[in-house]
């Protein structure tokens, strides 16, 4: 049953609904629960704690083989919107210690202790600007640990990785600043939270992040997840001998060095509240986690980490990504551990957030789902304004078999994910290209492709006989089915 106070109309529930079921449907998600927490809403309901949660609910099932419904309080993995969380215990000792986040880290770890260059500091693990590339010892536990896949790295002690991570410090670039997703650096930000305060990381953020929070069900470890009767049960689509493709049943995988980069597991409830610390500027009810300006530190962006088509810039801030949306700024983080993935993410101006979480990983992720919501809760269309959806919708409308005059050249066009695949059959020979958009606009049918050394323009045109499609020296005409 449905937690919801009202404080969004009928008309955008029913829409948030039948988005959220369509998106499970089509991307065979078997559960997930969304929480939407407005942070200005006179009607929000003020939740034990203080939250202010407009709406949560469970769809579909948390569990296929007892067929057990989720719900807003099912416990998922949420991956790396942990990072937030990590960087909240990072500041938080900023705050109560001597700790500098100009610190380097060498002075509290051994781990980075050779690394060429500078040494490495607190705040570049924050940013992912160390240098440091992947090390790829959380996909080697995630890999192993839940089941779809082996890696046959020894990460097993703490030893184990403290070899691994200082075998790899020759890897380090140093040439210029450069964003390097590195998980390796978040699970480092945990053990130096433990060095500094003498308690092992996931006893002290229970203590100082979610017993103010009212998180009391979040946990890292397999006791405490086992022991709730509410939780997810992990899935992930395996090909058969017959092409087709079927459920396993894989494992939420639990390990010290997966705590801090993505070992959180929560319910959209809890996590609302964590969200809404971050809207509130570090406050929840009574509660403060943090000061406003070690928020606002989190939240202002420290380096470009993409651009998309549009030229719309993906930046990052600390355990937080920060970019540009409906005219807004959108704060927040996707979370990906093999067999669960999440989201979590705010409108600063608007003051309405979304928290997502499934028990699978879907083509279309909780992070593009919870774009979604963000624009349905803004009265837009998503796949007008979430880039990814309309990306794909545009090339959709392309899809088909073209022929130029009197079928000398003809061409089939598929999409794959936002891209156009075209196979061109001629009677001067077959080629395969591939088109990449120039923009999401759904009126620039412009695209382009890579032929040897140049970058050359392919166009569609919406003719009032059809679509037509302008391959270098042909001009093709998509056929009528």
């Amino acid at each position: 049953m449905a937690t919801n106070s009202g404080a969004l109309s009928p008309e955008t529930e029913q829409a948030v609904e039948r988005y959220v079921a369509e998106w499970m449907s089509e991307n065979g998600v078997p559960g997930a629960s969304v929480a939407v927490v407005e942070g200005s809403a006179p009607q929000a309901a003020a939740l034990e704690g203080g939250a202010e949660l407009s709406y949560a609910e469970g769809f579909g099932a948390r569990d296929l083989d007892d067929d057990l419904p989720a719900t807003p309080d099912t416990l998922y993995g949420i991956g790396s919107c942990t990072k937030s969380v990590v960087a909240t215990a990072v500041l938080q000792c900023v705050e109560r210690t001597e700790l500098e986040l100009s610190d380097a880290v060498s002075a509290y770890l051994p781990h980075l202790s050779d690394v060429p260059g500078d040494p490495i500091t607190v705040e570049s693990l924050l940013t992912h600007t160390s240098g440091m590339p992947s090390d790829g010892n959380l996909s080697a536990l995630v890999t192993r640990l839940t089941d779809i896949g082996d890696a046959n790295v020894p990460l097993t002690s703490d030893d184990d990785f403290r070899r691994h991570v200082q075998a790899s410090s020759d890897e380090r670039y140093t040439e210029e600043e450069h964003f390097f997703y590195y998980n390796t650096g978040f699970a480092l930000l945990g053990k130096l939270v433990a060095e500094l305060t003498g308690v092992d990381f996931e006893r002290y953020v229970r203590k100082n992040v979610f017993k103010p929070l009212g998180m009391e069900r979040s946990c890292f470890t397999a006791e405490r997840f086992e022991a709730e009767t509410d939780r997810m049960s992990a899935y992930y689509e395996e090909a058969t001998e017959d092409g087709e493709t079927e459920w396993r049943e894989g494992s939420l995988g639990f390990a010290e060095p997966m705590y801090a980069p993505g070992g959180l597991a929560s319910s959209v409830i809890e996590t609302s509240r964590f969200l809404q610390a971050l809207m509130n500027g570090g406050e929840f009810g009574d509660e403060r986690i943090l000061q406003a300006d070690a928020v606002g530190a989190m939240t202002t962006p420290s380096i470009t980490r993409y651009e998309n088509v549009d030229g719309v810039e993906r930046e990052y801030g600390y355990g937080l990504s920060v970019q540009s949306f409906l005219d807004d700024t959108l704060v927040g983080h996707g979370g990906m551990m093999g067999t669960t993935t999440a989201f979590i993410g705010y409108l600063a101006d608007a003051d309405v957030g979304v928290v997502i979480a499934c028990n699978t990983a879907p083509a279309h992720h909780p992070t593009v789902a919870g774009h979604a919501l963000l624009a349905i809760l803004q009265g837009e269309e998503p796949e007008e304004v979430v880039p990814r959806l309309a990306l794909e919708r545009k090339a959709d409308s392309l899809v088909g078999e073209y022929e130029s005059y009197r079928d000398i050249q003809s061409a089939t066009v598929e999409r794959e994910g936002t891209t156009l695949s075209v196979e061109v059959e001629g009677r001067l020979g077959d080629q395969s290209l591939t088109l990449f958009p120039n923009s999401s606009n759904p009126d620039d049918l412009s695209y382009y492709t890579v032929s040897g050394d140049s970058r050359v323009p392919i166009e569609f045109l919406d003719t009032d006989g059809g679509v037509d499609m302008l391959l270098q020296r042909w001009r093709l005409h998509r056929q009528h089915e």
